[in-house]
């Protein structure tokens, strides 16, 4: 298992959420042009924000997103499907504020959560829909290799695709 502890380096901290971090999460997460790609993309309501703060609650172990230099919060992100058997863990159920789109905070997010898995997993997943094109481009930048395409579980008429890194590749 991931141990719950926070983690930082010199852009970002990631912070383990809790419960009361509800208003401000979703003082970042009210953006509709956020979530504009997303297949649930009322997330930015209060009620789409609740079923995804509490899907994010019960992740294996999700983060808040500071940026260092402001000390606000800017996004979430999570581990989650750890398989200690399978030596995997995805990472996802990620997003940033619009002002931090395209530069380099989305890839030290990934990159601090990618040297902390692999030091207890040999396999990172990232599951990311069809159409969200934004995620896609992101996880090519990083090496990931799309492995996997399936029918998304709550919408036959779309795809999912699952992309990999591997510790050893």
């Amino acid at each position: 298992m991931i141990p719950r502890i926070s983690l930082s380096n010199e852009l970002i901290e990631l912070i383990p959420l809790e419960k009361r971090d509800f208003d401000l999460l979703y003082l970042v997460a009210s953006d509709k042009e956020i979530w504009a790609q997303h297949p649930d993309f009322n997330r930015y309501t209060p009620v789409g924000f609740t079923q995804y703060f509490k899907k994010l609650l019960n992740t294996d172990l999700p983060y808040l997103i500071i940026d260092k230099k402001t000390e606000h919060v800017i996004g979430a992100t999570s581990f989650y499907e750890y398989n200690d058997k399978e030596r995997s863990v995805a990472i996802g159920y990620t997003f940033l504020a619009k002002a931090y789109w395209g530069g380099t905070y989305n890839h030290s997010v990934k990159q601090l959560m990618i040297h902390t898995a692999f030091e207890l997993v040999d396999k990172i997943i990232f599951h990311v829909r069809e159409k969200n094109f934004r995620s896609q481009a992101a996880l090519a930048k990083i090496g990931a290799i799309k492995e996997k395409e399936y029918t998304a579980s709550f919408d036959a008429d779309a795809l999912q695709f699952e992309y990999a890194i591997y510790k050893n590749a």
